[in-house]
């Protein structure tokens, strides 16, 4: 099957390749232990130099995705990650585990003035003033989530850049009494801004997965706004539901932002 590489865009051939190749290794196209296609046929397959595709190939192996066997070629590595068990928890409990699974740095914390996107979505003015905090959380010392978070002033009392190197601003906001009654969640894809970019150690304009959650403790009263940024090399989203819950997630929503007859593919 040949798939062309789209070459007005931003990210270099061999990442996209890359990219593709380890899409490919992750949904069984290449299992482990078996050999992929040589270079020339990887190159016609995606319309690439056998150049791109020594740069793509070289980089999975560098990142435990391939092996090269000496006189036979290059082989799907046995030992690729698995994803872990699934374990049921509540959103409580699955707070405490981040908590003790990943170390946090905390990069600031401040009253300012949230910008104009999180102003409209907890409906305060451009100029209130709340709390923000920035953080980063990591595994032996991998950048796995960047993390802001703008928390409404008067539930912002225990928020202290050391408190925050002990606990989360939810279990804070949880152990204060504050309910999360209503907890709105979107998940898109963004590029790295620069400042992410660098905090997570992954290139200008990478595609990153963005979770913005939205808390309040009841209609109208809006307590945090977060935003979380991770890359998909390194992070998965998973959602559990029972039976039961199945029945409420009409109010669950995907959305299309594109008009009817609008036509933005080439």
């Amino acid at each position: 099957m040949s798939v062309l590489l789209r070459r007005d865009r931003g990210d270099l051939l061999y990442r996209q390749l890359f990219l593709a190749l380890r899409e490919e290794i992750r949904r069984g196209v290449y299992r482990e232990g078996e050999p992929i296609p040589n270079e020339e046929q990887l190159g016609q397959s995606f319309g690439v130099s056998r150049i791109t595709v020594r740069r793509a190939v070289a980089d999975l192996v560098e990142e435990g995705w391939l092996e090269k066997r000496l006189g036979r070629g290059t082989f799907v590595k046995q030992t690729i990650p698995r994803p872990p068990a699934r374990t049921e928890s509540t959103f409580i409990e699955s707070l405490g585990k981040r908590s003790k699974q990943t170390q946090v740095t905390v990069l600031e914390v401040s009253r300012r003035s949230p910008p104009p996107h999180v102003a409209a979505a907890m409906g305060l003015a451009e100029d209130a003033q709340v709390m923000y905090a920035s953080r980063l959380r990591a595994i032996s010392g991998v950048p796995l989530l960047f993390v802001d978070s703008w928390v409404m002033a008067e539930h912002a009392g225990h928020i202290t850049g050391d408190a925050l190197k002990e606990r989360s601003i939810s279990e804070m906001l949880l152990s204060d009494g504050v309910r999360f009654r209503y907890v709105t969640e979107e998940i898109t894809a963004v590029a790295a801004a620069p400042h992410v970019a660098a905090t997570l150690r992954v290139e200008v304009g990478a595609p990153l997965l963005c979770v913005a959650r939205l808390v309040s403790s009841d209609v109208g009263k809006p307590v945090m706004y977060l935003t979380g940024y991770m890359t998909s090399e390194r992070s998965r989203i998973v959602f559990s539901h029972e039976e039961q819950d199945l029945v409420g997630m009409y109010e669950g929503k995907l959305i299309h932002d594109v008009a009817a007859g609008d036509s933005r593919l080439p």
